[in-house]
């Protein structure tokens, strides 16, 4: 009842449209055994171990995870290590998808006539990305993503979505797994929300749900 009036969908992408952090692990394994087998100078676990904290300081988006890798153990930027790094990295990328269910219930949705659209924080370049990798960047409707927006993943963000849709913030529901970044801030701006979670998992959203079916059912 509480999801009741919403017009249109925004959906978070990472861990929300698919299993990102599962995917970076997997991505970033592979670069570090690559990274490794060409002359990187360290254990492979002592080598991820090392790329996990780079990543943590450095933050997802900095771009030279592996030269600060390389450097590390190497003591110099080795564009023959970085590069094999690189394309163990991107042979992984090529093979992400959606969670099971993403594209039949993001296609529902929009039969049903709902606006459907990616709220995401990061670069314009990387979301999308992952947009048309994951083959749902003709199924969403538009993207909303914090650099393009000019501001983090706040009560801002979802004020000036809000406006640039032309609706009410009470008839856009937020859809997320952060309850940080996806759930209170949306709230805060006037959206309903809801938090995709495991069963059990506290959430000031609207509504909780185990993966995107759950959704079509709470708006039947």
């Amino acid at each position: 009842m509480k999801l009741r009036g919403a017009r249109a969908i925004l959906f978070d992408i990472d861990d929300t449209l698919f299993p990102t952090t599962e995917f970076a692990q997997r991505a970033r394994k592979s670069a570090v055994r690559a990274m490794v087998k060409a002359g990187l100078n360290a254990a492979g676990a002592q080598a991820y171990s090392t790329l996990r904290g780079i990543v943590r300081n450095k933050s997802s988006n900095y771009q030279y995870h592996l030269d600060d890798l390389c450097v590390r153990f190497n003591h110099k930027r080795d564009p023959k290590i970085i590069a094999a790094g690189i394309a163990a990295y991107h042979v992984a990328k090529a093979g992400i998808r959606p969670f099971p269910r993403v594209r039949k219930a993001l296609l529902a949705l929009r039969k049903r006539g709902y606006g459907i659209y990616a709220a995401s924080e990061g670069k314009a370049l990387k979301q999308w990305d992952k947009l048309y990798r994951l083959g749902l960047h003709n199924v969403l409707q538009g993207a909303f993503i914090s650099e393009e927006l000019g501001c983090d993943k706040g009560k801002a963000f979802y004020v000036k979505i809000a406006r640039i849709l032309h609706m009410p913030a009470a008839s856009v529901l937020m859809v997320g797994d952060r309850e940080g970044k996806d759930i209170i801030p949306a709230k805060e701006a006037g959206m309903k929300t809801a938090r995709v979670c495991k069963k059990g998992a506290k959430s000031e959203a609207d509504a909780k749900i185990a993966d995107l079916s759950g959704l079509l059912k709470l708006l039947r």
